[in-house]
């Protein structure tokens, strides 16, 4: 059998770019070397969200930019109770986001092969034919005609030979990794009730009452933790269970196998000193356990693929639009540094020296051209994750998961046309491409399910 379209990787890229490509009637395939989809959103637990807020600069309503398929989720991981709300910076429940995605793929038609390794690319001039793999089954080869590169860190691009760099430019030395984790029978009662006092509705400012414990604890020596320069946490859609972003690996390569093992080692070891010191100084955690540590280190950069145009920290900055934009994001540059604990919210040439500002200008946004999807020298290669073509700065913007949905359901949509079409992917008409997706032109999206409170 020849696919018309395979997709490597089943993050939240893939996924949308294999469900897209279903429900355009290709025959897909998607392959993934974990047991489930979902990719960093539920191997490493990366929460929550994120690309999509906005917030009107006249009314104030806040809503979504991003709609598609990556609203379907949301609204479905909502109605199932694992999702507090979009806009609310709630994590989500990451086993009924697997489940979500299962039921879509199978819905949308899509063969799926978990549990299977990506070992190699048949190339034929600048085409890929075929990819191979390894798996429990042994060694064995997909043949397509147009081909996703879903896997994060552009495997497939690399064994395909296209041209690609890593990290950021003076030393190549990439964003700095997390080993997320959950902790769980906190007093979230009380933390409401605290709140409350202080006229905060939520959990959103929840950190504000546990930052004197931790600051105070590091000021008298009860607590080394260089890692982090405050709490970080999130609310989580279960009782008593709170969602930590608190762990930091800095100068480690995430192309590496031995520095994955020491990344994943050191995170443990991160969590379990947080999760020690809240239940033995802070009363809201008085009775709290470590339910939960991600099995996958959380991978914010590794290679950039090159494409037929580079992202640029102007991109981001000046809210830039493209005749070929197929996603809208909000987010900002924001590099965890790759040598310490702080973070990079100013935009660095590479070599120190600042160059501009990160935000994105208020109520407004910046889109991700198709061009950027397409790897250079390749007429049937897509690249929809975080190794899309743009810079150390500008991937630190578009990386995230809300974003990385709908780039992956534009690349889906446009992986099924040029298989039909017999064309290269790079000849996809722009135009269509963004009439298709739809809700590239409209108005931001302000009903469910962004407009319910956590």
């Amino acid at each position: 059998m020849v696919y018309d379209v395979i997709v490597c990787g089943a993050g939240p890229s893939g996924t949308a770019a294999a469900i897209a490509a279903g429900r355009e009637g290709a025959k897909v395939l998607l392959i993934e070397k974990y047991g489930f989809a979902g990719g960093m959103a539920t191997s490493a637990l990366v929460n929550p969200w994120a690309g999509h807020e906005f917030v009107h600069p006249e009314t104030k309503q806040s809503g979504s930019i991003i709609g598609g398929i990556f609203k379907e989720i949301a609204t479905r991981l909502q109605e199932a109770g694992g999702y507090g709300s979009a806009l609310s910076k709630s994590a989500f429940d990451e086993e009924r986001l697997k489940y979500i995605y299962d039921t879509m793929l199978q819905e949308a038609g899509v063969d799926i092969i978990y549990h299977t390794a990506l070992t190699a690319a048949v190339r034929e001039e600048g085409r890929i034919t075929a990819v191979q793999t390894n798996s429990k089954s042994g060694p064995e080869e997909y043949r397509g005609n147009v081909f996703i590169d879903a896997t994060g860190d552009g495997d497939l691009a690399y064994l395909a030979g296209c041209e690609w760099s890593l990290g950021r430019p003076s030393d190549n030395l990439t964003q700095a990794m997390t080993v997320s984790f959950r902790i769980g029978n906190v007093d979230k009662a009380a933390m409401r009730r605290d709140l409350e006092a202080r006229n905060v509705q939520g959990l959103k400012q929840a950190r504000l009452l546990v930052e004197p414990y931790f600051q105070k604890a590091i000021q008298e020596g009860r607590l080394y933790y260089p890692y982090r320069e405050w709490v970080h946490f999130y609310d989580y859609p279960h009782p008593g269970v709170l969602h930590f972003n608190m762990t930091r690996i800095n100068k480690v390569n995430g192309l590496l196998a031995k520095d994955l093992t020491f990344s994943e080692m050191e995170g443990r070891r991160q969590a379990f000193l947080m999760a020690d010191w809240l239940r033995k100084d802070v009363p809201y955690f008085k009775d709290s356990y470590l339910e939960k540590v991600a099995c996958q280190v959380g991978v914010r950069e590794t290679r950039h693929v090159k494409g037929l145009y580079t992202m640029t920290h102007e991109d981001i900055a000046e809210a830039r639009k493209f005749p070929d934009g197929i996603a809208r994001s909000r987010y900002f540059i924001d590099i965890h540094s790759p040598t310490g604990s702080g973070f990079d919210h100013e935009v660095k040439n590479g070599y120190g020296a600042v160059e501009k500002a990160y935000g994105v200008p208020e109520g407004d946004y910046y889109e991700i051209p198709y061009r950027s999807l397409v790897a250079a020298g390749m007429d049937n290669l897509l690249v929809p994750c975080r190794a899309l073509s743009a810079s150390h700065a500008a991937a630190a913007a578009v990386r995230v998961m809300a974003t990385m949905t709908a780039i992956g359901q534009a690349a889906g949509v446009a992986g099924a046309r040029a298989a039909a079409a017999g064309m290269a992917v790079g000849d996809v008409d722009a135009a269509w491409l963004r009439g298709r997706l739809g809700y590239i032109d409209g108005e931001p999206d302000y009903g469910s399910p962004w407009d319910k409170a956590n």
